[in-house]
């Protein structure tokens, strides 16, 4: 079972069942209702709900659209017949005759219903399809195909599911091919559909048939006390008579009932309107500060007009409310500024819409002012600002209550420091109707302060090829704003050629403050390299019959290394030989250094490696 979804058996026994179908419609039920004024009122392609509740639905004909087969299935072994499932999530909130629910209680023969779960007074599972409306249980129901069915017989009975997105989904509910309690051919196919928002009902009937004449179907909806209901006729194809689908025997193919709820009055007020208030009597220069012109009255005489209201029932009343004061007439005088008139629409369902209409009375002349001086400033010391004053701007106008605000381009405060660069502040003076002037000031803050930069100690490492070597350095530059461009002469992971390169590298800002390091880079050659591994040698203090053959070497690979790279080959292989013959003498460490060091030598000179890989 789906979470939260319960299964409520009803037990009916099949002797209060049998006597049902043999009594025929003679004992238990009467003759079929036929259509008449007192029960729906055709009009063009639709109904009224039938005469008894002021809350009344429409109902119509609708083209047979269904959607595909709900996915949430209710196990077959949770059904009964003549049973209920309680708490069947709707996935959203629906208002049913006025009541909002967002779960429905689904029973076994064929109806919805809403609210707490409604048991047969006489246990008898709600099998009959009956009058609506009625006082008499159940209540609160949408019947789609009330009558006797057996949803237990066949796997996806009863399929749910919640379509759609907010605030537009859909609940559908569907009975696929239920068969008909103790009628072999009888069978329902529907599909329910529960529409968010619009709070619509719509019935789909691909298939009802019940072929036992004792049966009667009930198809429509009723309110929570059983005083109004809604549903729609049907026309025997056989003799032409229409009657209602109320505790009747019919059919259905490709059927498709829409049940609309009433809607709310549509109001329609006086577009908003926007007057002046009384102008002054003179008017006068106002040249300097502290000379203002006469003033006006802050009032106005103003009609607002009526405003007109639509129902789908009819307007039980109309009223108008002033904001400003709801005992005054809306042709009483309108005080400067937004007085707004709430027109309140009531129906005969009791249904009520309001509209509002703006009256805005204002002063159009719009108020003076003047601007601090615009002002410059270099940056406070190791930061990307500055504070500067800025002054106040001054305001006047002919009406009170005139107030100076002030935003940054920034959209910092005011006595925040300024950034470096040209900030604008936005002076604005507003007086009591809304007009305003706006005046700039723009305060720059010029950047003074060149970047800190800091080179590395001169570097000076070994030779890796003829070319020289792979040279990393790090360079530390810092800018009180930022540092938009950091270059050197020869760049960090660039080869150095054998010797010494001075290396030049500057710092600058946006502003064009610069600063400059130097240090240099040393590349030593082949004979050094040599040398420092002779040094290296000698510094083991290893017996000297192991030194004296790896040191006569090296100085042999040394003295021959200008301008005879072949012989200073040779003996540098010779080395790597030796270092292998006197591994017994050498400790691992130093060996395999020995030999990566030797073969980095020869790699310097440019030698073939191929012997010395060899040996």
């Amino acid at each position: 079972m789906p979470n939260g979804v319960h299964s409520i058996d009803v037990f009916v026994s099949d002797s209060l069942k049998g006597f049902w179908l043999s009594a025929g419609s003679g004992t238990l039920l009467t003759a079929p209702v036929d259509v008449s004024a007192n029960e729906l009122v055709p009009s063009a392609a639709a109904h009224s709900s039938l005469v008894g509740g002021a809350f009344k639905y429409a109902v119509s004909r609708v083209p047979f659209l269904v959607e595909g087969i709900p996915g949430v299935i209710i196990p077959q072994d949770s059904i009964t017949d003549d049973g209920y499932l309680t708490d069947v999530p709707l996935g959203f909130s629906f208002s049913f005759y006025g009541n909002t629910y967002d779960k429905v209680n689904v029973y076994s023969n064929g109806f919805l219903q809403f609210g707490p779960p409604q048991a047969d007074p006489a246990r008898a599972g709600f099998f009959r399809g009956s009058f609506i409306p009625s006082s008499s249980l159940p209540n609160n129901i949408i019947a789609f195909a009330w009558t006797d069915w057996s949803p237990q017989l066949v796997y996806g009975g009863i399929r749910y599911e919640t379509r759609g997105t907010a605030p537009n989904r859909r609940f559908l509910l569907q009975f696929t091919n239920v068969p008909a309690f103790h009628s072999p051919t009888g069978m329902v196919m529907m599909q329910l559909v529960l529409n968010e928002g619009s709070n619509v009902i719509t019935i789909y009937t691909n298939t009802l048939v019940i072929t036992n004449s004792s049966q009667r179907l009930t198809q429509g909806i009723e309110n929570a006390d059983g005083t109004a209901a809604a549903f729609d006729s049907v026309t025997n194809p056989v003799n032409g008579v229409t009657s209602a689908r109320v505790a009747n025997f019919f059919s259905l193919t490709n059927d498709a009932v829409r049940f609309t709820p009433p809607q709310p009055p549509v109001v329609t007020v006086p577009r908003d309107t926007t007057v002046l208030t009384t102008p002054p009597a003179t008017s006068g220069d106002r040249q300097t500060l502290g000379i203002s012109p006469a003033l006006g009255s802050c009032v106005a005489t103003f009609n607002p007009g009526v405003a007109t209201a639509t129902d789908d029932g009819s307007v039980v009343s109309l009223v108008g409310v002033r904001s400003d004061d709801p005992t005054l007439a809306l042709d009483a005088p309108y005080p400067k500024g937004v007085t707004k008139i709430t027109w309140t629409a009531t129906d005969n369902d009791g249904m009520t819409t309001s509209a509002t209409e703006t009256v805005t009375v204002v002063d159009k002349e719009n108020p003076w002012m003047a601007a601090p001086p615009s002002d410059s400033a270099g940056n406070d010391p190791h930061l990307p600002s500055a504070v500067v004053a800025v002054g106040s701007a001054q305001a006047a106008d002919n009406c009170p209550d005139v107030k100076v605000s002030n935003a940054r381009s920034d959209g910092a405060a005011i006595t925040a420091p300024f950034m470096v660069g040209v900030t604008t502040i936005t002076w604005t003076a507003t007086d009591a109707s809304g007009n305003t002037t706006s005046a700039s000031q723009s305060i720059k803050v010029r950047d003074v302060e060149a970047p800190s930069l800091t080179v590395p100690l001169n570097v000076t490492i070994p030779a890796t090829s003829p070319s020289g070597a792979v040279v990393n350095y790090q360079l530390n530059a810092s800018d009180n704003v930022a540092v938009t461009s950091l270059t050197c002469t020869k760049a960090s992971g660039a080869t150095f050629p054998i010797g010494t390169k001075s290396v030049t590298c500057t710092a600058a800002d946006a502003a064009g403050n610069s600063t400059s390091g130097s240090f240099d880079v040393t590349v030593y050659d082949a004979p050094t390299e040599m040398h420092n591994l002779i040094q290296y040698i000698l510094s083991l203090g290893m017996p000297n019959g192991t030194t004296n053959p790896l040191v006569n070497q090296l100085e042999a690979a040394f003295g021959s290394s200008v301008g005879d790279n072949h012989v200073a080959c040779v003996k540098m292989n010779d080395f790597i030989g030796m270092v292998s013959k006197k591994g017994r003498d050498i400790r691992p460490g130093p060996s395999v250094y020995m030999t990566s060091q030797a073969t980095q030598i020869m790699t310097v000179l440019g030698c073939s490696m191929a012997r010395a890989l060899q040996q």
